[in-house]
């Protein structure tokens, strides 16, 4: 078989500086990716905040207690996604599930150190688990979903047990409430969501089955799972190129499985079909993996023995002689017995490939008539 170099593209230069903060590719470098999507809206709220701070509507000590958990977090997973610790310690090296539960509960303690965030507080708690939906099991959406509502109730209970006038009671009363409602939507809505996604995950994996056996059939036998003709033409012809190019021989050899017509009358297609699929295992087997060989037509078959010289090829073809003539045929029919008979040409220099296939099928021709069971060489 003709092997093609793959062609090796230059990959794109990275500066050492993005290298040390994005990690190497692969799964930590996703990771990092998948951090630094998320900055844009920590960056946002930090500026809510200042801004807030600024104004006086917020304490000072109240955004620095928020923006330091904030920053500390992101530290944390930055360390943990970076160093590859990720990996070892959640199947999700990017560990959505834990950035959404420290979400949960960064908004909390905005909940409760922020009377102004309060009305935002469910928005952003919904917006922190919807970015990562996709990457969360349904499992893991319940508990995120489960443990921000507690931590809600729990949160307003110590607000009214400490400082009981600084909340409005029929307001979180209302905020309570309206979380239970839009959490049960966003469990639904997520499960609707990750319902569709398995749907074209598996319509996904399906279609590329379907293409991976759409494209065997056109390369392979059906019966026999040789390459067909029609591909092996391809492969032939690039061999000729090949040959004139780098001036080496290679040689084709036409075999034919011996009164085959006979194994069909005397004991049935059922037999021949499996005749021929023993038949082209044991010349896979036989030939190495530097051949092709193909199913030519009905009970023909034909090898490609690049860089073979004709002296070679008789000493291979001798040898799927043999495999065939000993192989055990009674196992499959009594009586059954299987030969072949080929005739091998060595390609000429300066030919098309056609001369050398008649040769080839003349050699076969002249073996077939000389008694079968032998190989007749000729050369072009």
């Amino acid at each position: 078989m003709v092997v093609v170099p793959p062609v090796l593209f230059d990959a794109p230069k990275r500066s050492p500086l993005t290298h040390a903060i994005m990690g190497p590719i692969g799964p930590v470098r996703d990771g990092v990716r998948r951090l630094v999507l998320t900055l844009p809206s920590y960056l946002f709220i930090a500026v809510l905040l200042l801004a807030c701070a600024g104004l006086g509507f917020v304490q000072p000590w109240q955004t620095a207690a928020v923006l330091g958990y904030n920053v500390a977090g992101i530290g944390a997973f930055y360390v943990l996604v970076r160093t590859g610790m990720a990996q070892a310690l959640a199947k999700d090296p990017s560990l959505a599930f834990q950035r959404v539960m420290f979400n949960a509960s960064m908004v909390m303690l905005a909940y409760a150190l922020i009377p102004l965030a309060r009305g935002l507080a469910l928005q952003w708690l919904c917006m922190t688990i919807l970015f990562d939906m996709r990457r969360l099991s349904a499992l893991q959406v319940r508990v995120v979903a489960a443990s921000a509502y507690a931590m809600l109730i729990g949160v307003v209970l110590l607000i009214l047990e400490v400082s009981p006038s600084s909340i409005d009671r029929d307001a979180e009363f209302v905020n309570v409430a309206m979380a239970s409602v839009t959490l049960c939507v966003l469990l639904v809505v997520t499960h609707i969501g990750q319902g569709i996604s398995q749907h074209r995950k598996a319509q996904k994996v399906e279609l590329e089955r379907t293409v991976a056996k759409l494209n065997a059939l056109s390369v392979r036998d059906g019966l026999t799972q040789l390459y067909n003709r029609r591909h092996f033409q391809t492969l032939l012809d690039e061999e000729v190129r090949r040959s004139h190019r780098c001036r080496r021989p290679f040689c084709v050899a036409i075999l034919d499985i011996d009164f085959f017509k006979r194994v069909n009358d005397q004991h049935g297609h059922a037999t021949g079909d499996v005749v021929l699929r023993e038949v082209s295992r044991l010349l896979q087997n036989a030939i190495g993996p530097t051949h092709a060989l193909a199913r030519w037509g009905g009970e023909e078959f034909l090898l490609l023995m690049p860089e073979t010289a004709l002296a070679d090829a008789l000493n291979t073809l001798e040898a799927v002689g043999r495999a065939v003539r000993e192989h055990d045929w009674a196992d499959h029919a009594p009586g059954l017995r299987v030969t072949l008979s080929a005739g091998a040409c060595q390609h000429g220099q300066g030919l098309n490939l056609t001369p050398t296939l008649e040769l080839a099928d003349r050699a076969l021709y002249q073996a077939k008539h000389g008694g079968r069971d032998q190989v007749v060489a000729v050369t072009a």
